[in-house]
């Protein structure tokens, strides 16, 4: 691995990762036909990005050095 590159900070950015949802909306427009099942599925969605980019952000939170 490069200097100063953890295994936290891989799974800090790896969990930002999950952020990108844009591709999640579109299958979902196109697996379910009724607007019921497409709307559960991108609360779900939106609600899985926003904890990933929530759990991302404290793991690099704490893993990088502080700033003097």
């Amino acid at each position: 691995m490069p200097n100063k590159v953890t295994w936290s900070r891989i799974y800090g950015v790896s969990c930002l990762a999950g952020v990108g949802f844009t591709m999640s909306l579109f299958v979902s427009d196109l697996a379910f036909k009724s607007a019921s099942f497409t709307d559960e599925a991108k609360i779900g969605i939106l609600a899985a990005s926003f904890i990933s980019g929530i759990a991302g952000y404290l793991f690099l939170h704490n893993a990088l050095p502080r700033r003097a």
